[in-house]
């Protein structure tokens, strides 16, 4: 009687230390989620004070479109820059391109923005639509640099 109870008293041991380690670990993944968004929070907001001291590189603030081929078709581009800052990027027209192929792509206006310049990666399996998408920015973005009026 008494080997069965060390063995459950064991176990039982072992069961707590399990659950420790588990509330540990949660304790820990929580923790750092929150320091990984506190930290995201931090830096868009030194982003936000850079932009808001210093002006970025386009030249001349306004709305411009551009086009470029697409895979099916031109692709019609619109940014918006204030500050010399690309602020947005929109797709205006891209009626002929596959919508599969569109919809991989929906993300790229966004990653422009982030990056403040069409010099990223193309979407894999959407290479000429993507494509479209960049040249298209790119030509709304030299008309900026070009000083040409919005």
């Amino acid at each position: 009687m008494q080997d069965l109870y060390d063995r459950l008293k064991y176990f039982g041991i072992k069961v707590f230390n399990l659950v420790i380690i588990v509330a540990a670990l949660v304790m820990f993944s929580s923790w750092a989620a929150k320091a990984n968004a506190h930290d995201q929070m931090v830096e868009e907001q030194i982003a936000a004070a850079e932009r808001a001291a210093n002006r970025g590189d386009y030249t001349t603030d306004g709305t411009f479109e551009g086009s470029a081929q697409g895979y099916g078709g031109p692709v019609k581009m619109q940014v918006v820059i204030e500050n010399g800052y690309i602020e947005s990027v929109t797709i205006l027209d891209a009626s002929k391109e596959d919508e599969a192929w569109l919809d991989m792509c929906v993300g790229l206006p966004d990653e422009i923005v982030k990056a403040q310049t069409t010099s990223i990666d193309v979407v894999s399996g959407a290479t000429y639509t993507s494509a479209g998408i960049l040249n298209g920015t790119t030509e709304a973005l030299q008309k900026s640099l070009a000083g040409e009026a919005s």
